[in-house]
């Protein structure tokens, strides 16, 4: 998004921010007409620098392969009048327009490649395809949006959208999608996102609770949020209980502390009284450096009470993952632990490429596994199912430990946090 002679222009992209944060979609549009407002903008994140490049690296791998095949390509990158020299390329049939410059009404963008294929167009025999890169190995619902964006602005100059796009995901396998069974959707969206730019109100924005991100505002959201005591701070709380909760006049985390109804419609009792009480030890635990919590007494166990007995040999594991190359790279395994004197110990296994990767699996689970065989009752801790599946994936990929990894699994040795619903600030 951008402003050009007071005019906004679009671009792709600016669909798929809406689509997943209407919030984030009005702060680009504040920040194009109140510039202070880039002082609210989180900081660059390094992870996204990162896939910026690695996602040229895709598009660079895609381009050399399609010079391989003997296709003429023409590199609009290289041209000074980018929209002039698009539509030049496609009218003199170039096999490949890489890096196309492609514009309608409000919406300008470029798209990866248009491939010349057989079918009659204002052109002549032939039309072209989009193609664009994608460094997911599997699609994702918003890459129809961008595409059907590009499909209308293709067709203003050839008179027609094609029949097919296609996405070229990270592992080079190509996924052909039909343009008619997204369109429809995608101008369904497209009108969304032209009201709510079309209707800027700068004293109304998108309740940021509505959206599933905030893109590059999170941060500006959650003091939003905060400042206006809203119900989504209750942790676990969901958006349909926000709902039933407003529905009954409970606005604010307050208004559910306060509150002295006994019952809230079409809400469970046993859930409405669960997220007050959560909503009370949040309150009380602000500004402590240690968050209150409540033990809850139940016939059945729940929680935390799923954790089993305490062993001074426990270890607490984690994975850090980098997802950016061929088969993703587990390159730390990092855990804690307790010596005999109680003091707090750290051991971590590096690894920087795949032979490393092997050694650092192989040598976690011996150490692990010695240690649970001289303490059949100490445990492994971790959060979620990441550390499992890679230990999972590893044992089959190098041939290793698979009898050591299969005795952790059996006899439950590893023990996953997020199952027990921990979370922080929680009673439960």
């Amino acid at each position: 998004m951008k402003l050009h002679n007071d005019n906004l222009i679009f671009s792709p992209s600016d669909l798929i921010l809406f689509l997943e944060s209407p919030f984030a979609s009005w702060m680009e549009h504040f920040s194009l007409i109140s510039p202070e407002a880039l002082d609210l903008k989180d900081q660059d994140d390094a992870m996204m620098l990162m896939l910026q490049d690695k996602g040229a690296e895709h598009e660079s791998s895609v381009l050399e392969g399609l010079k391989q095949q003997g296709l003429t390509i023409a590199n609009i990158g290289l041209s000074s009048d980018k929209k002039a020299a698009t539509i030049q390329a496609m009218k003199e049939g170039a096999d490949v327009v890489f890096q196309a410059c492609l514009s309608k009404g409000k919406f300008t963008g470029f798209a990866d490649f248009l491939v010349k294929v057989a079918g009659s167009s204002q052109l002549g025999d032939y039309h072209y395809e989009i193609w664009d890169t994608k460094l997911s190995k599997s699609l994702q619902p918003y890459y129809t949006i961008q595409l059907c964006c590009y499909q209308e602005m293709i067709a203003a100059i050839q008179g027609r959208y094609s029949n097919d796009f296609v996405i070229i995901l990270g592992d080079q396998t190509q996924q052909r999608l039909r343009t008619q069974e997204f369109y429809y959707y995608y101008q369904s969206v497209k009108n969304a996102f032209l009201q709510l730019h079309e209707e800027f109100d700068l004293e109304k924005y998108p309740n940021p609770s509505d959206s599933k991100s905030w893109g590059c505002w999170s941060n500006y959201a959650k003091q939003l949020l905060k400042e206006a005591d809203h119900l989504s701070q209750v942790a676990t709380i969901t958006r349909s209980q926000i709902k039933k909760l407003n529905a009954d006049g409970i606005q604010t985390m307050q208004d559910l502390i306060d509150s002295d109804k006994p019952s809230i419609k079409s809400l469970n009792t046993d859930v409405y009284k669960r997220l007050k009480a959560q909503a009370q030890i949040q309150r009380k635990s602000e500004g402590l450096t240690t968050p209150l919590f409540e033990i809850i007494n139940t016939h059945e166990k729940l929680g935390l009470a799923l954790l089993p007995q305490h062993s001074e040999n426990d270890v607490y594991f984690d994975i850090e993952g980098f997802p950016l190359i061929e088969g993703g790279l587990e390159y730390l395994w990092g855990c804690t632990y307790f010596d005999e004197k109680g003091d707090r110990k750290f051991i971590d296994f590096w690894a920087h490429n795949e032979i490393e990767e092997k050694i650092a699996f192989k040598s976690f689970i011996e150490w692990v596994y010695a240690r649970w065989q001289q303490d059949p009752t100490m445990h492994i801790y971790h959060y979620a199912n990441y550390e499992i599946a890679a230990c999972k994936k590893l044992m089959c990929r190098y041939g290793v430990c698979e009898f050591e990894v299969d005795q952790l699994l059996r006899n439950e040795v590893f023990v996953d946090l997020n199952r027990t619903g921990f979370v922080g600030d929680s009673i439960f």
